[in-house]
């Protein structure tokens, strides 16, 4: 729910008799909360608040980390203190410069107490910031506890917002949340609660230098304004695009090839990090053997499940590793189809006699209930009495978290950093599915590592062990889909969640 005392935007109602101005409207599934990184993002915010405010780095398409309000970096001290030079002349959206001093406040401001921010626990344990020091106006240090090759990774991350730096004025003088003063190309513009949050065009935004790379490079805004109204239903999504209402919304992947064939709408596909996956609790007594696991992994035709759930836009992978990630390694005979006469000379070997093996799943996504119905299948082929638990989404969720299954279909949200992929199964709390000592051991050393060698190294020994193990079955990382309007220039494939909306302008 949004939070009427802590606004993002001055709330406003529409005024009648003035022309629009170049807008592009986009559609959001749900209302955003706002954008207090410490009080209230959530997903949904990040397509509005990413046009606003900005962070020191952030990722590329090509999930390659870069520098945005820093200049440049540098890691010192063996890893345990990472040195950014800010760049000069960048401007708040009040017009105030921004400074070190700024980027410090952000951060005490995102750590500070009563602070529900995303990454505050990250930062604050397994990546543990000692101290943050302001040596002069550029320059700002930040120093770990221990080296940690992935921190920076961390800052860029989007679901903490990218650890966004803003100006103090977004605050009252009371220290409740007023409007946010970021250092975007667009600025905080209206807002209708529960119906749209707009943001205008930051005339005097100074942009980072290089090509357009996602989330890096260029950034101009090419329209006075951008809507993002919220239009909760799906097939209200589509007749808003067909109509011209709507400029950009994501589709799901059965209304595809519905809206290629359309003359004024176009459609957007990108791979994205989006894992999903078959988890086997290595806990439940039946599921710890490992030959049963092997067994389950050989029935499974991972690319028919991906095309199966995405009407054919997706491809099956046998990694949590995103093809997009320069730490992906071409695999060689990756198992991708199914092997009947191997699954059942496992089950053999296994002793398996026919025990039902549950899989939880879900209907609010119906993309988990859909891979679900496909795996039971090709289970059930090679003699493996599978059966489907449907259960609510939080209910899932809760079991996911406890431990408390034997399977499940589930998916994870996209991870950008090159341990991310593995970081999602790999640990001892309760709800990573992995929690092998030599598996842990791997990833606490690729996620200290800064050679990119060193850590493709570990990212690949813990492939050859999960292929080996099966804590989980690797199935696909999904293509999301949006449709645009034609009139909308610029838009291009991305692993992100939301498109950019800078240099993009409409006819």
């Amino acid at each position: 729910m949004f939070l009427a005392s802590a606004t993002l935007f001055s709330v406003a109602s529409a005024t009648p008799g003035i022309a629009e101005d170049r807008t592009i409207r986009v559609a959001l599934n749900e209302d955003i909360r706002g954008v207090d990184p410490a009080r209230e993002t959530d997903g949904m915010s990040d397509p509005v608040h990413m046009h606003v405010v900005e962070g020191l780095v952030a990722y590329g398409d090509n999930l390659e980390l870069g520098p945005v309000l820093a200049e440049s970096f540098t890691v010192e001290e063996d890893g345990k203190a990472y040195v950014f030079k800010l760049r000069e002349g960048v401007k708040f959206h009040n017009g105030e410069p921004m400074t070190s001093a700024d980027v410090k406040w952000s951060w005490d401001y995102l750590m500070g107490e009563g602070s529900v921010w995303r990454c505050k626990g990250v930062f604050d344990g397994a990546v543990k910031v000692a101290s943050v020091e302001t040596p002069d106006p550029l320059t700002i240090v930040y120093r770990l506890e221990t080296p940690n090759g992935s921190f920076p990774y961390m800052l860029a991350r989007t679901d903490c917002a990218g650890t966004p730096v803003f100006h103090r004025a977004s605050l009252n003088d009371d220290g409740s949340w007023k409007s946010v003063v970021g250092t975007g190309p667009f600025m905080a513009g209206q807002r209708r609660i529960g119906e749209s949050a707009e943001v205008t065009r930051f005339a005097d935004y100074v942009s980072p230098p290089g090509e357009p790379n996602g989330r890096l490079g260029r950034k101009e805004a090419l329209v006075d304004k951008i809507r993002f109204s919220v239009v909760s239903d799906a097939a209200a999504r589509l007749v808003g695009l067909r109509s011209g209402d709507l400029d950009i919304s994501s589709l799901s992947t059965q209304s595809v090839a519905q809206i290629q064939n359309e003359a004024s709408l176009d459609v957007v596909l990108s791979e994205s990090t989006v894992w999903y996956a078959l988890l086997l609790s290595q806990t439940d007594p039946l599921l710890q053997n490992k030959l049963l696991r092997q067994a389950i992994a050989a029935a499974i035709d991972r690319n028919a499940v991906a095309q199966g759930v995405t009407y054919g836009l997706s491809t099956g992978t046998s990694t949590p590793m995103p093809r997009l990630s320069r730490y992906y390694s071409p695999i060689e005979n990756e198992p991708l189809a199914a092997d009947p006469d191997l699954a059942r000379k496992l089950l053999a070997e296994a002793g398996y006699n026919g025990e039902p093996i549950t899989l939880i799943a879900n209907k609010n996504f119906p993309a988990m209930f859909d891979q679900a119905i496909i795996v039971q299948s090709q289970l059930q082929a090679v003699g493996i009495n599978a059966t489907i638990d449907t259960l609510e989404w939080g209910l899932q969720l809760d079991r996911y978290t406890s431990g408390n299954y034997q399977a499940q279909s589930f998916a994870y949200s996209g991870r950008f950093d090159p341990m991310g992929a593995w970081e999602r199964i790999v640990g001892p709390e309760s709800r990573k599915v992995w929690k092998d000592e030599k598996a842990i051991a791997l990833l606490n050393r690729g996620t200290a590592a800064t050679d990119a060698d060193e850590i493709r190294a570990a990212s690949d020994e813990l492939y050859a062990m999960f292929v080996d193990e099966v804590p989980a079955v690797s199935l696909f990382h999904m293509t999301l889909a949006n449709g645009v309007n034609k009139r909308v220039k610029g838009i291009t494939p991305s692993p992100f969640d939301a498109p950019t909306l800078w240099n993009v302008s409409v006819d």
